[in-house]
């Protein structure tokens, strides 16, 4: 045999360390550039945090945590009724993201189909779902103003200070009149709702503002006219016009939705149930296949198995994936403008289910838009409210990732 010649094995011993010093080069360059785009975002973090801070601590006090929106006291509005908003309208999507999200990717990783055609419907979904997750917020909100606020206009086109659809229930109508007594009306019950106004010329039965009922008379032009505030507060005139308004409980329900904090809700939860679904999903694959195959071999069918084996491991990734996926809920503002409008003039929470709502998000777009110094300071105060808000929603996460996985190890 001939040996190979020393020249040669020199050279590509040469060869060799030449080329392992510039592959470590490169990345010791690669991981200077990744540290230094790092850094870089973390000042750019910092300069707008300390810009935030300092128009925005001024206005940190228990006014802007207990007071509403004012135009005349401007110095003195605050953002409880935004705070409720957001509870309520984030509230609506958690309750509906977060179970339908969880069972989709239960779903689309533990059931996989067996016929061809199932297979491909299920890639097909797979596909969908990874597509949506990148798909603007604001496409969400116009999405949303069909499906929830006008329904496709099946109940009829909704115009400007008049409602179209149908009530469902938590509903009371009634004929509001004047009695004789100045700025006293009666409530009489409405039988026929499409019957907007109607008149009184004979005594009828009616309820107080109280609730009590009474017993009303009428009043004719050119006779006497009671001199008794309490009888003036049970007599009409005739011909009295009693106009429609609606008693609301906090279950009042109608279609459509209308712009109202569940419309919001259920937009809001279209935009984040991709996250959730995929989150959920990555957190599934990542519980070993052994444990499924020994729950397998013990009995358990594939129900028994996901409840009791898979779900369990999985919990702490879909927990934290849920939480984050919340805390982008509570940040936007673009599917909330288009649903629920811009309008800030509320001065407390939602009374009911259709009713409206002004959230966090909202509420900072609109101070931050006006020409006042007041207001721009405000909104630099409430964003310091929001981050503190979802630095405790991140924190949350993160302990309870920790936790569970403690209690599991």
């Amino acid at each position: 045999m001939s040996s190979i010649p020393d020249a040669i094995v020199n050279q590509d011993a040469k060869f060799l360390t030449d080329n392992a010093k510039r592959r470590k080069r490169l990345s010791l360059w690669f991981y200077f550039l990744c540290v230094a785009i790092a850094l870089i975002s973390v000042v750019i973090l910092i300069v707008l945090m300390v810009s935030i801070w300092s128009q925005g601590q001024s206005r940190l006090s228990t006014d802007l945590l207990t007071r509403a929106h004012s135009e005349l006291e401007i110095e003195r509005s605050g953002m409880w009724p935004a705070i409720l908003g957001s509870l309520f309208v984030c509230g609506t999507c958690a309750v509906v993201a977060l179970p339908l999200g969880v069972g989709t990717a239960v779903f689309l990783e533990e059931f996989q189909p067996t016929n061809k055609l199932l297979r491909w419907i299920h890639g097909f979904v797979q596909l969908n779902i990874s597509n949506l997750a990148g798909v603007p917020s604001i496409v969400y909100g116009l999405l949303g103003l069909t499906v929830f606020v006008y329904m496709f206009n099946v109940f009829g086109q909704i115009r400007v200070n008049e409602s179209a659809g149908m009530e469902i229930m938590g509903y009371k109508h009634f004929y509001q009149v004047l009695t004789l007594e100045p700025g006293h009306v009666v409530f009489v019950p409405q039988s026929d709702p499409t019957k907007r106004q109607t008149t009184f010329d004979e005594p009828f039965q009616a309820v107080d503002p109280d609730g009590n009922p009474i017993e009303i008379s009428i009043w004719t032009p050119g006779t006497p006219k009671p001199s008794d505030p309490a009888i003036r507060r049970q007599t009409v005139r005739a011909g009295a016009i009693g106009g429609t308004i609606t008693e609301r409980n906090w279950y009042y329900f109608r279609l459509p939705f209308d712009k109202s904090f569940l419309s919001g809700g259920l937009t809001l939860a279209l935009v984040i149930l991709p996250i959730i679904i995929i989150s959920s999903q990555e957190s599934l694959r990542g519980v070993p296949s052994s444990l499924r195959e020994a729950s397998m071999g013990l009995g358990a069918t594939t129900w028994q198995t996901v409840r009791d084996v898979c779900l369990p491991a999985a919990l702490p990734g879909i927990m934290t994936g849920s939480i984050l996926a919340m805390g982008r809920a509570i940040g936007e503002a673009a599917p909330i403008l288009v649903v629920m409008g811009a309008a800030v003039a509320k001065s407390s929470g939602p009374k009911h289910l259709m009713d409206d709502a002004v959230t966090m998000p909202v509420l900072i777009f609109n101070w931050a838009g006006r020409q006042q110094d007041e207001f721009k300071e405000l909104s630099a105060a409430a964003i310091i409210v929001l981050l503190v808000i979802l630095l405790l929603l991140n924190s949350t996460a993160i302990y309870i990732r920790h936790h569970v996985q403690k209690a599991q190890s």
